[in-house]
């Protein structure tokens, strides 16, 4: 797959050039020889092999596609957050409203999506707050390496608060109608 072809994939409706272009190229390729290698050439053989459980899914997707290895060295300890093959699982499973290939028995096992965007609406909505170096780092618009400390840190109280926010609910609400941390996710990205 070419870059060229990648970057009409992704094309924006504005002028604005596709960010990474050339990671999600690797990415892609890098997709289709594991999956060509080691699955018939087909994704189906990948949920099969998950036999309906969110977390194997994740699990053999991070195992056998590197790029779905989202990890960083925080304190001496390696820390995994695997957004990526969180992401693909919910998108599976949303875009199949949970059924056939998209049922996962343990579909509430997933996190929140580290991201950037979940805590800035955290920090909007007053839940969380940063320290005053992180604050003025974010204010000078400077751009955290991926594994950086305070990155690490963002994403890992994140996905704490989003925890504490989803086990707060299940107490007022009851386990069986309180909202997973993937419904949590969606509401806050949007």
């Amino acid at each position: 797959i070419s870059d060229e072809f990648v970057a009409y994939v992704f094309r924006s409706e504005t002028k604005e050039e596709v960010p990474l272009l050339d990671q999600r190229a690797a990415c892609l390729r890098e997709v289709g020889r594991v999956l060509c290698d080691r699955y018939g050439g087909s994704f189906a053989n990948v949920l099969r092999k998950a036999q309906g459980s969110a977390r194997s899914l994740v699990e053999e997707v991070v195992a056998n596609f590197p790029c779905f290895r989202d990890q960083c060295l925080y304190r001496g300890r390696e820390v995994s957050f695997f957004k990526r093959a969180q992401i693909l699982v919910a998108d599976i499973w949303a875009c199949f409203e949970g059924k056939e290939w998209g049922f996962f028995k343990d579909i509430d096992w997933l996190t929140m999506f580290a991201d950037y965007r979940v805590p800035q609406a955290l920090c909007h909505l007053g839940v969380l707050r940063y320290s005053t170096r992180l604050t003025e780092r974010l204010q000078r618009h400077e751009l955290f390496v991926s594994g950086d400390s305070m990155e690490c840190e963002i994403r890992g109280v994140s996905i704490w608060v989003v925890e504490c926010i989803r086990q707060y609910l299940q107490e007022k609400m009851g386990a069986e109608k309180a909202p997973n941390s993937l419904f949590l996710d969606f509401y806050l990205w949007e």
